[in-house]
C-alpha cells in the first residue's frame, strides 16, 4: 500500500473540495474527534462546601430538607427518567446526522477518485443515497456504548443516593445502618464502575473497526447492514498491518493538530476563566457575560472547524484505503496534481 501516495492525494481532495467541510464538522460535533462515535457521560455534584471556621453548611435547613424530599420523591425518578429519554433522543438525532454526513463524504471522496467533478449539492445526494443503511449501522454500533453508559450513570447514581441516605453529603450525623451498607457497597460499585470502563474501551476499538469498514462497504459496495459486519472483518483481518500502521499514521497527525489547535484554545480557556471569575466578583457581569459568551463560542467553533477538517482528511485516507484493500481500485489517483495553494505533505 502507498501510504506517501494515500495521505497526499487525500490532503489534495481535503484542501480542494473544501464544500466537503460542513460534513467533516457536522461528524465532528455529533460523534467526537476520531470518527469513532461514543459518548461520555460525566456526573459532577457539588451539591456543599464547608463553611470558614464551623465546618457547618452553609445552607439552611429548609433548602436541605426540600431537596431530601425531591430526592425520596418519585419526581427524581421521573427526572432521572425524563433525563434518559432525552439523551436518547439526542443520540438518535446525532447518529442521523453523523450517518448522514459519512456517507456523503465516502461517496463524494470515491466519485472524486474515480474522476468526477462535485459540487455541494451533488455530495448532499450521496448522503441521501446511503443514509439508510449506514443510519442503521451506526444506531446498531452505538447500543453497546449506550448501555455501557447508562449502566455508569447508574452505577454513579447508585453511590450518589447511598451517599446522601448516609448523611454525609448533608454534613449530618451518619446513619449507622446506611453507612453500613455504604461501606459494603462502595467497593463492590467501584470495580462494577471500573470494569465498565475497561469494557467499553474495548468496544469502542471494536465500534471504530466497524465504523470505518462497514460504512465503506454499505457506501462503496452496496453491502446490507448485517452484511456489511462479516466484510468490514474481512477487510480489516486481511490487511491488518497496514490497518494499524495507518491508524497510528493519523493518530500522529491528529496529536501534533491538537497541540497547534490547544495552545491557542489554552489562551482562549484562560481568558474565559479570568472574564468568569471577573464577572462573578464584579457588578459588571451584565457586561463580562456577553464577553465570556462570545469566548466560548469562539473556542467551540475552533475545535468544531479544526476537527471538521481533520475528519474530511481522515475519512478520505480510509476512503482511498479501502478502495485498495477491496481491490476497488489499483492505487489512489496518481494523475492529479495538487490544487493551487495546496501544500504538500511528504512522504513518510
Amino acid at each position: 500500500m502507498e501510504y506517501g501516495q494515500i495521505l497526499r492525494r487525500a490532503w489534495q481532495i481535503t484542501w480542494r473540495y473544501k464544500f466537503l467541510w460542513p460534513f467533516g464538522i457536522a461528524i465532528a460535533l455529533c460523534r467526537g474527534q476520531g470518527g469513532g462515535g461514543g459518548g461520555n457521560f460525566n456526573l459532577g455534584d457539588t451539591l456543599s462546601q464547608r463553611g470558614e471556621g464551623n465546618g457547618e453548611i452553609p445552607i439552611s435547613p429548609e433548602l436541605l430538607r426540600q431537596i431530601e424530599e425531591f430526592i425520596n420523591s418519585p419526581a427524581f425518578w421521573g427526572l432521572i427518567v425524563g433525563f434518559v429519554v432525552l439523551v436518547l433522543v439526542v443520540i438518535v438525532i446525532a447518529t442521523a446526522v453523523a450517518a448522514f454526513a459519512r456517507g456523503a463524504l465516502v461517496r463524494s471522496v470515491n466519485r472524486i477518485e474515480n474522476g468526477e467533478e462535485l459540487s455541494f449539492r451533488q455530495a448532499w445526494q450521496e448522503g441521501k443515497a446511503s443514509f439508510r443503511p449506514l443510519f442503521g449501522l451506526e444506531l446498531i454500533l452505538s447500543l453497546p456504548i449506550l448501555i455501557l453508559g447508562l449502566a455508569i450513570v447508574g452505577v454513579i447514581l447508585v453511590i450518589f443516593y447511598n451517599f446522601w441516605q448516609s448523611g454525609l453529603l448533608r454534613g449530618a450525623e451518619p446513619s449507622g445502618e446506611w453507612t453500613q451498607q455504604l461501606l459494603a457497597l462502595l467497593p463492590a460499585a467501584l470495580v462494577v464502575f471500573c470494569c465498565l470502563v475497561c469494557v467499553s474501551l474495548l468496544l469502542q476499538l471494536v465500534i471504530a473497526i466497524f465504523t470505518l469498514f462497514g460504512s465503506r462497504a454499505i457506501a462503496l459496495e452496496g453491502y446490507g447492514v448485517i452484511a456489511s459486519f462479516g466484510r468490514a472483518w474481512r477487510i480489516f483481518t486481511q490487511n491488518l498491518g497496514p490497518t494499524i500502521l495507518l491508524a497510528l499514521i493519523l493518530f500522529g497527525i491528529s496529536l501534533v493538530l491538537a497541540i497547534l489547535i490547544g495552545i491557542p484554545t489554552a489562551i482562549l480557556v484562560g481568558i474565559l476563566v479570568f472574564v468568569l471569575l471577573g464577572a462573578g466578583l464584579s457588578n459588571f457581569w451584565p457586561l463580562l457575560l456577553p464577553i465570556g459568551i462570545g469566548i466560548t463560542l469562539i473556542i467551540v467553533a475552533i475545535s468544531a472547524v479544526a476537527g471538521g477538517v481533520f475528519l474530511v482528511f481522515a475519512e478520505s485516507v480510509w476512503t482511498l484505503a479501502y478502495r485498495q484493500m477491496a481491490g476497488l481500485a489499483a492505487s489512489p489517483s496518481q494523475e492529479a496534481g495538487p490544487p493551487a495553494g495546496a501544500p504538500e505533505l511528504s512522504s513518510p
